[in-house]
């Protein structure tokens, strides 16, 4: 996905865990009176449990496949669609950490903020789907669809055929190489201590943080001080220039 995108630095933040913890379904998953509600759950568990998931997550399934496989059978109430377009629906329903996406939108004007997630076909499309609809003057619910607007790109593992666990340049490298920036000029948070220690490997910067059990104080701490310390870093690198006559960046 092309996006504009702000020169110079960028904020990668990972998905479940981190800006949601909602599954897929959960409008049926959660509701046990819900008809397809024992089906349902009874097939995702060995999709979950098993190969099925990172293949899903690696472009290797298809949400379609996936579905096809699960062998859900559906009376006269559903249509032969309803599985597909639920799990649409519930991706753009998922409940986001809104004081998360609060911060870095204040970053926003100086820095991208990417959502880089392990993730399937599905949560990818409902990305690209509801940025697409003309978007509210300001969000009103705490959902996905209302708050996608805030980022400007997303890295998704179905798309590049690879988790971060498999490699941290070869998930995020290409994205910072069509945007002229380095490991560098970004910034991490993610709820995987090893991808983030990957990541530190390389030069950026990451913070290990997890929606449900960390202070949301922590990562505006880390924010903070990421966002001031490139700033000086300019500041200086723009005053050494001065001093050498060359004319300050803009």
């Amino acid at each position: 996905m092309k996006q504009a995108t702000r020169p110079g630095r960028v904020v990668f933040v990972d998905w479940h865990g981190v800006l949601s913890c909602d599954p897929f379904w959960a409008s049926i998953r959660d509701n046990a009176r819900h008809p397809l509600h024992a089906q349902l759950v009874a097939s995702l568990a060995p999709i979950f449990t098993g190969d099925g998931a990172h293949a899903w997550m690696k472009g290797r399934l298809s949400a379609a496949q996936v579905i096809a496989g699960m062998g859900i059978r559906l009376d006269r109430r559903f249509r032969g669609d309803f599985l597909q377009r639920r799990l649409l629906d519930d991706c753009a329903r998922m409940k986001v950490n809104v004081p998360l996406l609060q911060m870095l939108r204040e970053v926003r004007p100086d820095a991208s903020i990417v959502v880089s997630t392990d993730n399937m076909d599905c949560f990818a499309d409902t990305f690209r789907r509801v940025r697409e609809v003309r978007r509210p003057a300001g969000p009103r619910r705490a959902t996905f669809a209302e708050w996608a607007f805030v980022c400007d790109d997303l890295i998704c593992s179905s798309d590049v055929a690879a988790l971060k666990s498999e490699g941290i340049v070869r998930f995020f490298g290409p994205w910072l190489r069509r945007h002229g920036l380095t490991f560098q000029d970004a910034l991490l948070i993610d709820d995987t201590a090893d991808n983030c220690v990957a990541f530190r490997e390389q030069g950026g910067t990451a913070l290990c943080w997890r929606m449900n059990a960390d202070d949301i104080a922590t990562a505006a701490v880390a924010l903070s001080r990421w966002h001031g310390a490139l700033a000086e870093a300019e500041l200086l690198l723009a005053a050494a220039r001065s001093e050498d006559g060359e004319a300050p960046a803009r």
